[in-house]
């Protein structure tokens, strides 16, 4: 998208397009700004996030659209709705609640502050925390949060606590919509989570991530550290200690809650929020009833490596030197997890011939059965498909079936090798097995369109247009097919 009123910057006192009168900035961060606006219909005071790269896709922008129109709860930024504004239809705002607060990650800060000092206070954040991601997970369309940590955790008055920042949020099957390229988010992560690449999976398997995240906080509002120091160590599930060893006073009940979030199998981990909240409830009891509680330990600066430089050359969206630190560390460790970051980075600078170079040279690590193993040969297989290397990206397929591998993303990606090798009614019966199995799912029905068309099958593509349509119903893509379906009379 060309933005025409680029001279515009958010500011005090601005009125954005017909919607808003900005008032005051809460926030400004590289991704974007958040303002307390009063609300131009009505004179309401909301807050107002306004993405910085505004040529993306509407759907790339959003942010927590799962949420909008839900009823709301106390524990929950409540979203209001999000879009283009009026007039000009340039500028990209989610409306949400105005919520007078600051972040649990700023209060932390403040520990010399007296903030903290009590494992009473401390505890009724985290059981707030713990009934707000309850909320999302029992919802009729269960919801995973994708990014709990504090910066996104806000305390306001009496201690009230809302989640927010909902960029990473899924349903089941749904597309991580944010990578994971911010270090703090990282730290926060599962180890199946932080490879700063895709979130996706079952509802199961996404709450396991949120069970993670969420002992990794407790862990930190125990001890003031966390876990792990850097991307390399959460990968690895690198031993850590417990939070008794740091901290005395914490009894063994409370740490058998966090330790049993932060197992590294997922399936070992509470299997749902009642389990970990009644768990934890036990816990704060035998807590209170100990004596002798030491003070809790300020934070202290983690420690660095070679992955937390990448991640920093990732949020900067500085590839190649993300590329090169991690190919540096692959030639001096041989660590499988230095080599995928190496081909993440290079799959993000769309440079297809490079990441093809490395890859080929590196066939004993692409081989090894693996979590990275795994997630390295997915990328294979979409750089092949990239460059038209249809055989490589097929075989790439095949031994990751044999290692049984096979999810819904090689499921895509071999209906859409099919469809580029013109076997229109191979790929189309593939993506219609694909639509039973996940339905409302855009990408699967982008490509049905697709290939309708390409069949000739209008009537069909509308129908399956209509359909993606109310799973997204402002994405620009789908809006505009329309439109040429209007004209031709096939709508």
């Amino acid at each position: 998208m060309k933005i025409q009123s680029a001279h515009f910057l958010p500011g005090a006192n601005k009125r954005l397009g017909d919607a808003y009168l900005l008032l005051e900035c809460l926030g400004d961060g590289s991704h974007g700004w958040v303002w307390r606006a009063e609300r131009l219909q009505d004179g309401a005071i909301v807050a107002v996030k306004i993405p910085k790269q505004l040529s993306k896709e509407d759907r790339s922008l959003a942010e927590g659209k799962e949420l909008v129109g839900l009823a709301a709860h106390p524990n929950v930024i409540q979203i209001y709705r999000m879009g283009r504004i009026p007039p000009e239809k340039e500028w990209f705002a989610i409306e949400m609640e105005y919520f007078p607060s600051e972040s649990l990650a700023q209060k932390l800060e403040n520990r010399s502050h007296h903030f903290g000092n009590t494992y009473e206070r401390l505890f009724n954040i985290y059981e707030q925390v713990l009934d707000a991601v309850n909320y999302l997970a029992t919802l009729s369309k269960p919801i995973s949060h994708g990014d709990i940590k504090p910066h996104n955790i806000l305390v306001g008055q009496a201690d009230q606590v809302k989640l927010t920042d909902f960029g990473s949020s899924a349903l089941p099957e749904d597309f991580y919509v944010r990578t994971r390229e911010n270090g703090g988010t990282v730290l926060y992560a599962a180890p199946e989570y932080s490879d700063c690449a895709t979130r996706k999976g079952s509802f199961e398997q996404l709450l396991a991530g949120d069970m993670y995240s969420l002992g990794v906080l407790l862990y930190q509002l125990l001890t003031g550290r966390l876990p792990h120091n850097t991307q390399a160590q959460v990968r690895t599930h690198a031993p850590f200690p417990k939070p008794r060893e740091i901290n005395s006073g914490i009894c063994e009940a409370m740490e058998g809650v966090v330790l049993g979030c932060l197992r590294k199998d997922p399936a070992s981990r509470f299997q749902s929020v009642v389990l970990l909240k009644d768990a934890f409830r036990r816990a704060r009891k035998a807590q209170s009833e100990k004596i002798g509680l030491s003070s809790l330990v300020s934070n202290k600066s983690p420690a660095t490596d070679w992955s937390t430089a990448v991640i920093e050359a990732l949020e900067g969206a500085d590839y190649q030197k993300a590329a090169r630190l991690a190919g540096l560390e692959f030639q001096r460790s041989s660590d499988t997890n230095a080599l995928f970051h190496q081909l993440n980075a290079l799959h993000r600078a769309e440079r297809w011939f490079d990441f093809a170079k490395v890859y080929e040279s590196a066939r004993d690590a692409v081989g090894q059965q693996s979590i990275d193993g795994a997630a390295i040969r997915l990328l294979g297989i979409k750089v092949y498909m990239h460059l038209r290397q249809l055989e490589r990206a097929e075989a790439e397929l095949k031994r990751a079936a044999n290692y049984g591998e096979e999810g819904f993303e090689h499921a895509l990606c071999r209906a859409s090798i099919a469809g580029m090798k013109a076997d229109f009614k191979g790929a189309r019966e593939q993506l219609v097995e694909l639509n039973k199995g996940n339905p409302m799912n855009p990408n699967v029905l982008r490509r049905l369109v697709q290939v309708c068309e390409q069949q000739r099958d209008y009537d069909a593509a509308a129908g399956f247009l209509r359909v993606a349509l109310k799973a997204i119903p402002d994405d620009d893509r789908f809006v505009d097919k329309k439109t040429k379906y209007d004209i031709l009379g096939v709508w």
